[in-house]
């Protein structure tokens, strides 16, 4: 497949770089919040799961700049369009599910059942892995950095 040549006017090709750049900041700051986000949840453990539901006013601030990004994609093709919003939708869904996850397995703290067990053992699985994946990206970012610094 190739791309094809678009011909615009000046004003419709300075419009659609002002929209690109809009969208591309956007998804930049949607990747902060989300960072923020996974950062908080990587500090969860057993002990503390009520950490995770502190971060539930971050996941609505994420999901109004869904609502937004939904209207900036319009000047992608749909195809890429969609491949975007579903990445950040996946996203915001599953930390959602985690989350009510969560809260539901605390409303029920004092119960001993094995189906709690293994519901938390999962949670604090997913906690764990994402805490893990943060420290190798932390580690991959430190390991450039002295690689640039040594040249």
């Amino acid at each position: 497949m190739t791309d094809k040549q678009i011909d615009l006017s000046p004003m419709e090709a300075q419009r659609m770089t002002r929209s690109i750049q809009a969208l591309q900041k956007r998804l930049r700051d949607m990747h902060a919040m989300r960072d923020a986000i996974n950062k908080a949840l990587s500090r969860v453990t057993e002990d503390n799961l009520s950490l995770a539901l502190t971060q539930k006013k971050n996941l609505k601030a994420l999901s109004r700049e869904y609502d937004k990004l939904s209207q900036d994609v319009k000047c992608l093709d749909p195809f890429d369009a969609a491949q975007i919003l579903e990445e950040e939708y996946n996203y915001i869904l599953t930390i959602g599910n985690v989350m009510e996850t969560t809260r539901e397995l605390k409303k029920t703290a004092g119960l001993k059942d094995t189906d709690r067990d293994a519901i938390l053992g999962g949670l604090i699985q997913f906690y764990y892995g994402l805490r893990q994946e943060l420290n190798a990206a932390q580690a991959t970012k430190d390991n450039q950095q002295v690689n640039v610094t040594a040249k």
